[in-house]
């Protein structure tokens, strides 16, 4: 081979390197520009809800929950995986861009295969559980109206779960200081049946039930300020169980209602509420009724703050317990760390048109008045 015909023959390959590196950017970009085109119209959110994003994670949640699978998150090795190569992949990168010639050739490759894997994790993450941020919300599904709700109405629901809060707190195991001790294996098994009557009322939130995942990094979700979090790329549901024991019932049925493709975190505390009332199974029920009792409460005292005191005034004391230790373990995780992130989010949530951000968990409230507000 003479030297002008090996030149032709690397710049030949120089270009298709080119090309095959312009397409598979454009896959991932393509797949994110379509998404932000489309986001606007409901009923293509809805389809893709149904047809896509909906199949793949019931698909997902029953590989992960199968055989060795259901023991473990997924999601936690692979984001601890991906950070580590992360990690592996910048200090290469420095590394290369001392000991190679073209460092800037070096430096754009190695760029460019970070920015890559970025755009198809977020291209999958869109259609895979951002379109439901655009579809049909679960208060047209149930018909349930949250708007116009009377202090009456609030004041009758709050009455309601402070009575149930605090007739179920003598009915869950509690250790010999009075403090909430269910076993925890115990309650994660029983996830399964939580959602079956409540699905009965609202079809809306059927779907399958898959055993939730209990966190090795538990102790950095509470710096970090989460209770759980769901997966849609791998299906799972994970918890925070670090997190005050009385309350992780009612969280993992909040996360299981992501599961059944409840995006906004207002309704998807309000679905988690709601299964947990009507369950029949009581370490479900009292979480269920002390998460809503916080949200009620904290309403009420700005709506009507001497009837806030009066139903607070009748709790029982192991409501009063497990309330000061779920504030009390919160109070040592108030940190800059945990505001940034909880910024992050609030700006991740209003960027997918959920307007209150992280101040909708409260809005959860409206729902529940508009529910039961007229039950006594």
């Amino acid at each position: 081979m003479t030297q002008k015909t090996a030149k032709a023959s690397t710049a030949e390959k120089s270009g298709s390197t080119v090309w095959l590196f312009i397409l598979i950017a454009a896959v991932p970009i393509l797949l994110i520009a379509l998404y932000y085109i489309s986001n606007g119209r409901k009923d293509v959110m809805d389809w893709v809800g149904a047809n896509i994003a909906a199949p793949y994670r019931d698909a997902a949640g029953y590989i992960t929950s199968f055989g060795p699978f259901r023991y473990f998150s997924l999601a936690e090795i692979l984001i601890s995986l991906l950070v580590l190569w992360v990690l592996f992949h910048i200090v290469k990168t420095i590394i290369l861009l001392v000991i190679r010639p073209h460092r800037l050739y070096v430096l754009g490759r190695r760029v460019f295969t970070l920015a890559v894997v970025a755009l198809y994790i977020f291209a999958a993450y869109t259609w895979l559980w951002g379109e439901g941020y655009h579809s049909t919300d679960l208060a047209e599904k149930t018909g349930l109206d949250p708007s116009g709700v009377t202090t009456a109405q609030l004041i009758n629901v709050t009455e309601l779960f402070a009575g149930k809060a605090s007739a179920l707190s003598t009915e869950v195991e509690r250790d010999a200081e009075g403090h909430f001790s269910e076993n925890k294996d115990y309650y994660f098994e029983l996830s399964k049946g939580v959602y079956t009557n409540i699905a009965n009322q609202f079809p809306a939130l059927s779907g399958p039930a898959f055993t939730p995942k209990a966190m090795i990094y538990s102790k950095l979700m509470s710096v970090t300020g989460f209770t759980g979090v769901y997966i849609a790329l791998t299906g799972e549901t994970n918890i925070n169980v670090d997190a005050p024991a009385a309350l992780i019932p009612a969280t993992i049925a909040h996360e299981m209602a992501h599961q059944r493709g409840v995006n906004s975190e207002e309704e998807a505390n309000f679905s988690g509420i709601a299964a947990c009332i009507t369950s029949n199974i009581t370490v479900y029920e009292y979480s269920g009724y002390l998460m809503g009792l916080m949200y009620l409460t904290d309403a009420l005292n700005k709506a009507d703050p001497e009837a806030c005191d009066r139903i607070t005034a009748t709790l029982h004391q192991n409501v009063r317990t497990d309330w000061k230790d779920n504030s009390d373990y919160w109070e040592k995780f108030q940190s800059p760390a945990a505001t940034a992130v909880s910024a992050i989010y609030d700006g991740y949530l209003k960027s997918n048109g959920v307007t209150l951000g992280v101040q909708s968990y409260g809005a959860c409230v409206d729902m529940l008045a508009a529910w039961l507000g007229n039950a006594n």
